[in-house]
């Protein structure tokens, strides 16, 4: 395979479905027959977790948002952040792959931190999302068959 970096950029679309699903999760504390003080937490909760998903998913604006993703010739992950650190990840299985949207999640070597990047079709070049999503579904294949394969070579 081929290297391939996909440069991310900021998604209107990830933005509006974002804030959408904030909005019907605040909608939805504010509507809980609770007390005041809990709809109070869970709303705020609710405001936190829309300025991060924005600032850090959709429109990439922290310092830790990750902007570019590189696979290597070998299959290694690594992604830069804004600031300018490149991290060393591992794919894992969780992650999601689909047409429209695609959900990176990753582990950074060495370390238990994950990190997740979501990538759709107004953030990354066309015909790099697809040869990325290409080689996902493939690169999920392969683990699948090595997980079947240790299993079977597993003692009863």
């Amino acid at each position: 395979m081929p290297p391939q970096r996909c440069a991310i950029s900021f998604s209107t679309y990830l933005a509006a479905v974002l804030s959408a699903l904030h909005v019907a999760a605040g909608t939805l504390a504010a509507l809980m027959s609770i007390p005041v003080w809990a709809k109070a937490i869970s709303i705020v909760a609710v405001l936190w977790s829309l300025k991060h998903c924005l600032g850090e998913v959709a429109l990439l604006r922290t310092p830790g948002a990750i902007v570019v993703v590189d696979v290597t010739r070998e299959g290694r992950v690594f992604c830069r952040t804004r600031r300018g650190e490149w991290l060393d990840c591992e794919l894992l299985p969780s992650s999601f792959v689909s047409h429209r949207l695609t959900i990176l999640n990753l582990r950074v070597r060495g370390t238990q931190r994950t990190r997740y990047v979501m990538l759709c079709g107004d953030n990354v070049d066309p015909a790099d999302f697809r040869r990325l999503r290409a080689w996902l579904r493939w690169a999920a294949s392969r683990a699948v068959g090595r997980t079947q394969a240790t299993a079977s070579k597993r003692p009863s």
